[in-house]
């Protein structure tokens, strides 16, 4: 079957993240973690989200805009599965796949002049939207529905077990302070690497934070530096 579709993005998509690496692996995982749905000009009239402001949440149609074009593997490796074992494509989220599309659910935060304001955000700043959809509970939150190797919620770590200096405490604002505990009480490295002398890094808020793990399941902030470029780039 040869047929295409061409399809082209209503909105872009502002998060706190520059780079892929320290994005969260789900939606709804960092509450603190805002975006702005920004529409494009054709798509900003008020008509088109008229009544969404009576919904709690929106599902986000997105793209992995930075992603390598899709290779035909028929499996992928997924994070959960400690990056060693396979399974179908289909049968995960992992963003290499044949289309690129993505699936969000956020919570809406605000209805403004040509934008949404969002929270809970999975996507690295500048992702395509190329649709959006209101949040159903009655129909799509389903008690019963089964998951097998992903029913159960990630690893966080007591908020304690984040360590940041004061000295880099210092120099970040409170919105970024907050997103940083958060991010960094779940385990933002592959599962795969399990070096305690390793230190990460990622761009947040258009900061270039780097941090270590410690012992006992503890990590501790290195350095906060104001982001001329994001970290690895």
């Amino acid at each position: 079957m040869s047929d295409s579709v061409t399809i082209r993005p209503v909105a872009i998509l502002r998060t706190p993240f520059a780079g892929k690496f320290g994005v969260p692996r789900q939606s709804g995982l960092i509450p603190e973690a805002e975006g702005r749905v920004e529409f494009y000009p054709e798509f900003a009239a008020p008509e088109f989200v008229r009544g969404l402001e009576t919904f709690s949440h929106v599902w986000l149609v997105t793209g992995f805009h930075q992603n390598p074009p899709w290779t035909g593997a028929s499996t992928v490796r997924p994070p959960r599965l400690g990056g060693n074992e396979r399974v179908g494509v289909f049968a995960s989220r992992a963003p290499n796949r044949p289309n690129g599309l993505g699936l969000t659910l956020v919570r809406l935060l605000a209805i403004e002049p040509g934008l949404l304001r969002v929270a809970g955000v999975d996507a690295v700043d500048g992702t395509p939207v190329y649709d959006i959809k209101p949040y159903i509970p009655w129909c799509e939150a389903l008690p019963h529905a089964t998951a097998d190797w992903v029913r159960a919620a990630p690893f966080v770590r007591g908020e304690e077990s984040v360590l940041i200096p004061m000295e880099v405490a210092a120099v970040l604002d409170e919105p970024t302070l907050r997103l940083l505990r958060q991010m960094l009480r779940l385990d933002l490295q592959p599962a795969y690497q399990a070096d305690p002398g390793r230190t990460y890094g990622m761009t947040l808020s258009g900061w270039n934070i780097t941090w270590r793990p410690l012992p006992e399941n503890r990590v501790v902030v290195v350095a906060a530096e104001k982001a001329d470029r994001p970290v690895g780039a």
